[in-house]
């Protein structure tokens, strides 16, 4: 059918339905609703449910999809070291006293063991990326304090008991506290100078590394945390709290 100005039917339905939904829902729902020029022939109810069963089949193809992407694909877990404070990181003894450490040859060499005195406070985050999935954290959460690969300071941020749920696009913060006066630890003779070193200057590199084990929603294995930021800390004072960057832990 034409109208007074020549243009079918079928061509203005084409035209409406191009610019408003689209060439997908051109070709189903469209051209269920408004057919050809001969599509006056049939009933007008039968074109209206056949649009709405198309577009109901375009929603639930649709929905498929982002269920399928939600759920089969998992987003590792992002853990973030934030808010740190060095309050002391210094060594107790001015000359540490070798030990002798047995090698695999067994000739045994020496090592110096220091002792160092410590006091560090980490905020650390561990967010759920994924946008419709949910975390469980399973077992303990456990941190390390590192500096050049020596552990100084262990912490346990949650026990095995706490299973804590982190829904999607959240996050959990859990507090590192750690502190000593005269913790032993073999740093070697290179390390007990670069000790020395960063304290005169008064800049530390340290890395903070965490481990642990999260299940992810609708997967049936659980999966490691394995991770290690690096920490660039100068000494705060209440007075003088030392500015820290937040920073974006790496898996290992």
């Amino acid at each position: 059918m034409d109208d007074d100005d020549g243009v079918s039917v079928g061509d203005f339905c084409g035209d409406v339905c191009g610019d408003v939904c689209g060439d997908l829902i051109v070709v189903c729902c469209c051209g269920a609703v408004c057919g050809d020029d001969d599509s006056h022939s049939h009933s007008k109810r039968h074109h209206t449910w056949a649009a709405v069963a198309c577009c109901c089949c375009l929603l639930l193809v649709v929905l498929l999809a982002l269920l399928v992407a939600a759920y089969a694909f998992v987003v590792p877990v992002r853990v973030t070291a934030y808010d740190a404070a060095l309050g002391r990181l210094s060594l107790v003894a001015a000359a540490p006293t070798p030990t002798v450490t047995p090698t695999i040859n067994g000739t045994g060499g020496a090592t110096a063991a220091a002792a160092i005195s410590y006091d560090i406070a980490v905020a650390v985050d561990v967010r759920n990326r994924n946008w419709w999935m949910a975390v469980w954290r399973r077992g303990p959460l456990d941190a390390e304090l590192r500096f050049r690969g020596r552990t100084f300071a262990r912490a346990r941020l949650a026990g095995a008991a706490e299973r804590d749920k982190i829904r999607a696009m959240r996050r959990e913060t859990y507090q590192l506290a750690a502190a000593a006066k005269g913790a032993p630890v073999e740093l070697g003779p290179d390390g007990v100078a670069e000790l020395a070193w960063e304290s005169k200057a008064g800049v530390f590199e340290l890395e903070l590394a965490v481990s642990g084990e999260v299940h992810y929603e609708a997967h049936p294995r659980r999966r490691a945390i394995r991770v290690v930021c690096p920490l660039r800390l100068s000494p705060s004072t209440a007075t003088a709290p030392a500015a820290f960057h937040r920073v974006h832990c790496a898996y290992v």
